[in-house]
């Protein structure tokens, strides 16, 4: 049972930071199809990729030693189809007319190692019939296709990090475990009547599409200050490198307002009021009567962002850090206390939208203009 136990405890301990990973990915994705990821539909997903990586582990833990597994000498695969059963006919007392062997039966290995190959996969079905909406032949086909990866990463001696398979590539393993997928295709209709149906997902998920929640606005800041605007300071170091005025860029910041002007002034104002992640996530910016935010509007709105707020929020931890290193000088400390007082601001303008779920900064506010959903509540899922 151990050896069991421990990959669904691996699975466990990794899946955190396997779903940290595809969380932006996976939002992007369910943004763009609905304009919103509710509560169900990610339960359904993530709970559908743990499986996924509890089923990996199970198939190639425990890892043994290299040293041993290059001793090994037993045969490396069995395309002798129904071995498994022969083995269980000649092995085990089952007697179907005599339920005093049953129990025996399903004590011994020959009937344990079939039994988990079936209920490997079983799952697989039921995501398969009741999210994905595969048809029966579908489900056997994927199924199969997944026990023939499972197999052929035991047999590549987990893709050549062994010197040769450590598990043997057995055809009844992939008998037993489509299978197991069929199985759980079919009794996936039963099952899907205690929950929400796709549909009914998919038709909540694009009626709160409408709304651009902090969740939204969050991925699309993401994406445009860490990946886009990220990547355009990268090449403007360099070429600021190339042609040596890298130490003045970096004295005035040079690349911090040119990637940030690009990403949220530049391409949004040639892309009515989209920045790439906002594109992505389907939200706009416009002004209060939904007109196309202006050259100069655009600029002051996004220079109140990234440059007020953001470098008030480094003054800050840069004259508190200073202060707390001693360097209590007049300077610091006035520089200190006018930081204080904007973060001040800056949280509290935060706190309260978020009580009243207002949703507009005092930037917005300010400016007269807001961010609104580009996604109909009828629209259908791309």
């Amino acid at each position: 049972m151990n050896a069991y136990i421990e990959p669904i405890r691996t699975a466990v301990f990794v899946f955190p930071v396997l779903a940290l990973v595809l969380s932006i990915p996976a939002l992007i994705i369910q943004y763009r199809r609905y304009g919103s990821f509710i509560f169900w539909r990610a339960f359904v997903l993530y709970s559908f990729i743990f499986y996924l990586l509890t089923a990996y582990f199970l198939i190639i833990l425990p890892l043994p030693d290299v040293a041993t597994v290059a001793k090994f000498m037993g045969p490396k695969y069995n395309l002798v189809p129904f071995m498994a059963l022969r083995q269980f006919l000649a092995t085990t007392p089952f007697n179907l007319f005599h339920p005093a062997t049953w129990l025996t039966t399903i004590e011994a290995p020959a009937f344990i190692q079939p039994l988990f190959n079936l209920l490997l996969t079983l799952p697989f079905g039921v995501y398969l019939r009741y999210y994905f909406k595969r048809s029966l032949p579908q489900v056997v086909l994927l199924t199969f296709s997944l026990s023939l990866f499972f197999e052929l990463t035991q047999l590549s001696g987990l893709y050549g990090i062994y010197p040769r398979p450590y598990r043997l590539f057995d055809v009844d393993d992939l008998i037993v475990n489509t299978l197991g997928g069929l199985l759980g295709g079919l009794i996936a209709p039963g099952l899907m009547r205690a929950f929400p149906s796709r549909e009914a997902m998919d038709a909540e998920s694009r009626e709160r599409g409408t709304q651009v929640t902090w969740t939204r606005r969050f991925v699309a800041f993401v994406v445009d200050y860490v990946l886009v605007a990220g990547l355009l300071a990268a090449v403007a170091t360099l070429v600021m490198q190339l042609f040596g005025i890298l130490p003045f860029m970096r004295q005035w910041r040079l690349d911090y307002i040119i990637s940030t002007f690009v990403a949220f002034v530049w391409v949004p104002y040639f892309n009515h009021g989209q920045t790439i992640g906002k594109r992505l996530v389907k939200i706009r910016l416009v002004t209060l009567a939904k007109q196309r935010v202006g050259f100069w509007r655009l600029l002051a709105r996004e220079f109140m962002i990234y440059g007020v707020a953001f470098p008030l929020s480094w003054v800050f931890s840069q004259q508190l850090t200073a202060l707390m290193n001693g360097a209590q000088t007049d300077i610091t400390w006035a520089l200190f206390i006018i930081s204080l007082i904007g973060m001040a601001f800056l949280i509290g303008n935060f706190l309260w939208e978020v009580v009243t779920r207002h949703g507009v900064f005092f930037y917005d506010e300010w400016l007269h203009t807001k961010q609104i959903s580009v996604v109909a509540p009828d629209q259908k899922p791309v």
